[in-house]
């Protein structure tokens, strides 16, 4: 299963999470009417706390049963959460401004069940992201494992790759990013110093290929990197091209292309414009094809930052 399958897969009992979460909460309007009654030493209010537990009951039974999709909840709970806030500021309003409204006794009664309803709902929601959500985060993306520093290779060219300048903190960065489960190779290119506009050149690449699991027998490790290094060069000139025949569109630059293969895929970032840099990785396992695309706009943003570029 790949990581774009396993939001889905992780979120299928999302309704029973967020349905077992909403009725824990029924003990709330009966806590709630036992302290009206110790404190206005009043009766215990059975009707009262009979109509909170069957409204929230009976939502809840419905999304156990029901279990609507992601995107549905997504919006029902955008427009709970409107009608709550507009509901709360109004009759924050009206109990300053016209208190004298909620004298009757019927009128206490409707509102404040309508108030600890919603406030009961909001705050089921919000023990369901505060807790599901962290959970779904440390799902998506498992914990890695740093490969050995003797088995991550580092191929610089001379000429191009300068070891007292950014560049030895840009190939750290790239180095550092690599893991044995996700992020198998990564390239900077980027044209001449002393010619900005011209064609871009390799200035380093690292790798785990060393690594058995990713070795195959009609390759060797260092055969492997040098077709990439070769492809990562071409995968340039295609963005070059793409980019050209999209203008047209008026879409603006081409910063990103995902080459999706049978096993993991191919990433191109544009770096930085002027001087334009280019950054080519490779992810060799197709389970986290999304996953690594997203680590590397963070690896993308932090080279920018070495270089003193903004983030974008």
């Amino acid at each position: 299963m790949s990581a774009a399958e396993s939001t889905p897969a992780t979120r299928v009992n999302w309704s029973q999470r967020m349905a077992g979460i909403l009725a824990s909460t029924i003990a709330l309007p009966l806590i709630f009417e036992i302290l009206l009654a110790l404190l206005g030493d009043d009766p215990f209010n059975f009707g009262r706390a009979g109509v909170a537990v069957v409204v929230v009951g009976l939502t809840a039974g419905g999304l156990y049963l029901a279990r609507p999709g992601w995107l549905n909840v997504q919006r029902a709970r955008g427009a709970f959460l409107i009608l709550a806030g507009l509901g709360t500021a109004i009759h924050g309003f009206l109990v300053s401004a016209a208190s004298e409204l909620f004298a009757e006794e019927v009128v206490q009664d409707v509102v404040g069940m309508v108030t600890l309803v919603l406030g009961v709902t909001t705050f089921a929601i919000g023990c369901f992201y505060f807790r599901v959500e962290d959970v779904q985060e440390v799902i998506e993306n498992p914990a890695t494992t740093r490969p050995p520093a003797e088995e991550i290779a580092v191929s610089t060219v001379p000429g191009h790759y300068q070891a007292d300048s950014s560049d030895r903190v840009l190939l750290e960065a790239c180095r550092d990013a690599l893991t044995i489960e996700r992020l198998h190779y990564v390239a900077l290119y980027e044209p001449p110093d002393d010619d900005p506009a011209g064609a871009p050149q390799r200035v380093f690449s690292v790798d785990v290929f060393e690594q058995p699991r990713y070795r195959l027998r009609q390759l060797s490790p260092h055969q492997r990197r040098g077709l990439y290094e070769q492809e990562g060069l071409a995968l340039i000139e295609l963005r070059r091209s793409l980019e050209g025949r999209l203008g047209r569109l008026h879409t603006g630059r081409l910063a990103r292309v995902v080459l999706d293969v049978e096993q993991g895929a191919i990433y191109y970032y544009e770096v930085s414009r002027e001087p334009a840099r280019h950054l080519v990785a490779v992810t060799l396992d197709q389970d986290h094809v999304y996953t690594v695309d997203a680590e590397l706009e963070i690896l993308k943003n932090a080279l920018r930052r070495v270089l003193g570029l903004p983030r974008t």
